[in-house]
């Protein structure tokens, strides 16, 4: 296969809560960040001297892929939904405490929708910080989700409706 430059073109953050529509949030500035994040587990055995040896294997044990976006251009209201900490609460409102995201259906769907290979995120949270600069220059809101599989073992995929 030929080795060409990828460009997936600009990124627009659109959002919703579980069974929600998709609503735009805004534009990125430089793209978005996507660390896919795997989790594993080393296997000791005596073949190896036990538990101060190697390992004898290595046990997969899932991933998680953490989304950062910068956003310039973006609409207050729809990113307020995101400062809300769970889906469908009130930005400014602390949420109850010991909610489920998943079994509790709080969680957000995200869709980066580039041009070129979209991703679609159906199980996300936004636990990290979420940063905006207030001042006479313009805001940049910086967002970090978190994306877990769904229903059957899918952490992504292209949909884009």
């Amino acid at each position: 296969m030929a080795k060409t430059i990828q460009v997936d073109g600009l990124a627009l953050i659109r959002c919703c809560t579980v069974g929600g529509a998709l609503a735009d949030v805004g534009y990125t500035i430089n793209g978005v960040e996507i660390t896919e994040q795997i989790f594993t587990e080393d296997v000791k055995g005596d073949e190896n001297g036990g538990d101060p040896g190697p390992p004898i294997d290595v046990q997969y044990l899932g991933e998680k892929h953490i989304i950062r976006m910068t956003m310039t251009k973006y609409d207050e209201s729809e990113l307020n939904k995101i400062r809300a900490g769970i889906a469908g609460g009130t930005a400014g409102t602390i949420g109850t405490s010991g909610t489920l995201y998943f079994q509790g259906s709080v969680s957000w769907r995200l869709l980066i929708q580039t041009t070129n290979r979209p991703r679609n995120y159906n199980n996300v949270i936004f636990r990290e910080p979420k940063e905006i600069n207030k001042g006479t220059l313009h805001s940049k809101a910086i967002v970090v989700a978190e994306a877990f599989y769904g229903s059957g073992g899918v952490i992504y995929n292209s949909t884009t409706s």
